[in-house]
């Protein structure tokens, strides 16, 4: 799969930072995305009410149009991206950066579940279980093509990780390919519909 570099549009300078991820979670709900097990990310809007106004007016208004892609952004080793572009209830640009590493889960449940959560955190040490009634925006991600690459990415990151922790070359090999597997058994349950 080829790589290309794209400029993106912005309206103003914020949209350019990726908005930092307090924490996350999964959630699988009957009826809801056919239920499956999507994550949510608890996000620090302190710098960006347009982002809680958009979570907000979601709520209130139903669902809207967004477009999606994955990428990386230039000079940001280590991880991948995911550019979401809000069309309406609200206008609006918007990156979630994720470590490969340390939030390469998450990655790979969007990737899987085909969908994303995303709510306002309400504080640094916040938590999904602190109050799960807060209001929250499903994102579809559908098929960008991004999944190839992601799975050498994915792979790769493991592999070097494992590596540093004294692993051998291909006992890291076979780890992260476990690591890998098992996290996509559990990435493919779903919540039944009650019949």
């Amino acid at each position: 799969m080829k790589t290309r570099k794209i400029e993106m549009q912005l309206r103003n300078p914020r949209e350019a930072r990726p908005i930092r991820i307090v924490a996350d979670a999964a959630i699988s709900t009957r009826g809801v995305h056919g239920g499956r097990l999507l994550p949510l990310v608890l996000l620090d809007t302190s710098e960006r009410p347009d982002v809680a106004e958009l979570i907000r007016a979601h709520e209130a208004l139903g669902p809207g149009d967004h477009l999606v892609q994955w990428g990386q952004i230039d000079g940001h080793v280590g991880t991948v991206a995911l550019f979401l572009k809000f069309i309406r209830p609200v206008e609006l640009f918007m990156a979630l950066e994720f470590d490969v590493v340390r939030q390469g889960i998450l990655v790979e449940q969007t990737l899987t579940g085909q969908g994303i959560y995303i709510a306002r955190a309400e504080s640094n040490d916040d938590r999904w279980k602190k109050n799960p009634n807060r209001p929250s925006v499903i994102v579809e991600v559908g098929d960008t093509g991004f999944r190839t690459k992601w799975d050498g990415i994915f792979q790769e990151a493991l592999v070097k990780d494992f590596r540093s922790r004294g692993f051998g070359r291909s006992d890291a090999r076979r780890a992260a390919r476990s690591a890998i597997n098992e996290l996509q058994k559990i990435g493919s349950l779903r919540m039944r519909d009650v019949k």
